[in-house]
């Protein structure tokens, strides 16, 4: 598979307005709730400040979109789609976290697994603390925000997926950072 990383788009905003426009926690709750991960990983409610934690504290929010463009799938499968996921996913969310730490914010990563231990279970699953604490986030669907709503209206971007077998023109990777 063949892809390109597009240039990183970035949206700044009033967190009070993010959360106004773009949160349905009840929503996103439910959904987690079918989830295997929920209350199993530490990116995953239910979190201490049960539903999510006060995101209002944070003045601004600033989204970032990253896109990847698919130039030729060739025979790539949706596992392959993953793994160029996973693969994105490092460089751009220590970029986050960075400025998370210049900023004194806080971040809300990424869709998916925590990538931080690699192929071992998720220490919340066995009651004990995460292995990665100064690493793991939530995403911004654990804490309840619409990100399908937030590509389309702050982006002009439709989400994407693979379906029946065939890979779209591209995927995306959306984060925040609340400060």
């Amino acid at each position: 598979m063949n892809y390109e990383i597009a240039p990183l788009m970035v949206r700044r905003l009033p967190t009070a307005d993010y959360i106004a426009r773009f949160s349905d926690v009840a929503r996103f709750e439910n959904l987690c709730r079918v989830c295997p991960g929920y209350g199993r990983r530490w990116g995953c409610p239910p979190f201490a400040d049960d539903p999510q934690p006060d995101l209002s504290r944070w003045g601004n929010v600033e989204i970032w979109l990253l896109r990847l463009d698919i130039i030729d799938p060739g025979d790539a499968s949706v596992d392959d789609l993953y793994g160029m996921l996973q693969r994105e996913r490092g460089p751009w969310e220590r970029l986050l976290l960075e400025a998370e730490e210049q900023r004194g914010g806080r971040a809300a990563l990424f869709t998916g697994m925590c990538p931080h231990c690699g192929d071992a279970p998720c220490a919340r699953a066995s009651g004990r603390p995460c292995r990665h604490p100064g690493l793991v986030r939530p995403s911004l669907e654990a804490l309840g925000f619409d990100l399908g709503k937030t590509a389309e209206e702050l982006f002009g971007l439709p989400l994407k997926w693979a379906a029946d077998g065939q890979l779209p023109d591209y995927m995306t990777l959306i984060g925040g950072l609340f400060y």
